[in-house]
């Protein structure tokens, strides 16, 4: 379907307007031009039509009282009409009492008989006036009346006007109203063009800042200085960004709040293993310290010991900055983050739950070692939600896969299980905050929905692909870094 910008519309509406206005008011012009000059020329046929009848039916008295003799003085009259309206006369025919032409300036009437002629009836009426089309083509205006005194009657004149005139004269004013059509077109466009450019140039201002606050910049403002309806239009504008600002804070304050929510709920879930972390080196230092008070004199076994010690105190120094690492909150700082390192560090905090349910980790990460933009404690915390939803989903054991892949540009991570699946009643639904299949007391309900926010923040897109019975595959897709921006970072 076309689409018409709103110049074009002005433009269309404008000057359509034009035309059918000037295209009537020319029709009108034209009719009415047509019948008042068709009545001039009525009026002047009936008077030349008159003004001859009198000489020639003078001439005809006179040849019947003797008075003069037919020596081509009715020609003569003719000839001065014609020569007199030459722009108007186009033939003139006398008939006698029985319809035939006697008198006539085309020849090739003469004797024959004139089928228009009026009869006698016609005595004392006006003259009948008759539109003909001539051989030619051309319209001829006819006007006939009788040739009589009182009740002598000698026959009939007819007498034809060209109506060529008329139409020379209509078809002028027609071309004369098409130019000023074209030039009411012409100024009515450049008008338009000023008036538009006028009107719309503020419009379109606002549509280009709509439009950039549509690509995601709410501190774009309108000029709302015009004191129009596109002013109104700018401040109301105005106030929804203002209102969509305050609106993005508070969403971006919340979605911190819950995605903490959701990292302290991990941090519990962590908690069982990273005491295991540290009970069992706890209780190797445990059992040397013992022995070392046993026999303290025993130089060998002090420095042997000595060493466990220290490997186990590093040990549980590494598992708890682990663990504080992840839980301390932290504003969002994009910087080039290794997508494989995210993964392996996810896999040290849950080795305890991968141990204890039984729970075999099969890796397949791109050796190129891929590097996307973005926070690097959220990527862990969004691979760490995804993993544990996936040990979840495996109370009585399976395997956890973990892929990451180039291709086409973009950096994808897939996070399987052979869990119990996810059923389509509720595969729409499992982004959703707050729900959750677990038990009360089991799960917050925001892992996913945590998941997919950080996701979107990062330009990202995530995907689900699951069967109930046959595991669930979580699809994770970022743009990469090129290498331009990795040296410039």
């Amino acid at each position: 379907m076309l689409r018409l910008g709103l110049r074009t519309k002005f433009f269309l509406y404008s000057n359509t307007l034009i035309v059918v206005t000037m295209t009537v008011l020319t029709v009108l012009a034209v009719i009415h031009e047509r019948h008042a000059r068709f009545e001039a020329i009525e009026q002047r046929g009936r008077s030349i039509a008159e003004a001859l009848a009198i000489p020639i039916t003078d001439a005809l008295l006179y040849e019947d009282m003797g008075l003069v003799e037919e020596t081509g003085l009715i020609e003569n009259y003719i000839s001065e009409i014609l020569s007199r309206n030459r722009d108007l006369v186009r033939y003139v025919i006398v008939a006698d009492d029985h319809g035939i032409v006697t008198h006539s300036n085309r020849w090739q009437l003469l004797g024959q008989h004139f089928s228009r002629a009026v009869g006698r009836a016609m005595i004392g009426q006006p003259p009948q006036v008759e539109m003909l089309t001539s051989a030619g083509g051309g319209k001829v205006l006819e006007v006939r009346m009788p040739l009589a005194i009182s009740t002598k009657y000698w026959g009939s004149l007819a007498v034809g006007f060209s109506l060529d005139l008329i139409e020379r004269e209509v078809a002028g004013i027609a071309r004369k109203a098409v130019l000023i059509g074209l030039i009411l077109l012409l100024g009515n466009s450049i008008l338009t063009a000023v008036y538009v450019e006028t009107l719309l140039h503020p419009i379109f201002q606002l549509l280009g800042t709509m439009k950039r606050a549509a690509r995601g910049d709410f501190s774009v403002r309108a000029d709302d200085r015009r004191g129009d309806e596109v002013g109104e239009l700018a401040r109301g504008f105005n106030r929804m960004m203002d209102d969509l600002e305050e609106a993005r804070e508070r969403e971006k304050v919340q979605q911190a709040q819950l995605a903490h929510t959701e990292k302290m709920a991990a941090v519990g879930t962590l908690a069982a293993g990273v005491a295991h972390e540290v009970n069992n080196p706890l209780a190797g230092i445990l059992s040397c310290i013992e022995n070392m008070q046993a026999d303290p004199s025993d130089e060998e076994m002090r420095e042997r010991y000595l060493g466990l010690i220290h490997d186990g105190l590093k040990r549980i120094e590494h598992t708890v900055a682990n663990l504080l690492d992840f839980s301390r909150p932290r504003h969002l700082r994009p910087e080039p983050t290794s997508i494989n390192h995210n993964l392996r560090h996810v896999l040290e905090l849950v080795q305890y739950q991968v141990r204890r349910d039984g729970i075999e980790v099969h890796e397949h990460l791109d050796p190129s070692e891929p590097v996307v933009l973005a926070d690097h404690f959220q990527m862990e915390q969004l691979f760490l939600n995804l993993v544990l939803n996936a040990l979840q989903a495996m109370p009585d054991g399976g395997v956890l896969t973990l892929r990451s892949k180039v291709a086409e540009g973009t950096v994808v991570v897939e996070v399987h299980d052979t869990g119990t699946g996810i059923s389509d009643e509720i595969r729409d639904r499992i982004f959703d905050p707050f729900f959750t299949t677990r038990d009360v007391g089991e799960g917050t309900g925001l892992g996913l929905a945590v998941s997919d926010s950080i996701v979107a923040a990062h330009r990202g897109s995530i995907h689900l692909v699951s069967s109930p019975g046959e595991g669930t595959v979580f699809r994770v897709v970022f743009p990469v870094l090129d290498d331009e921006r990795k040296g410039g970072e």
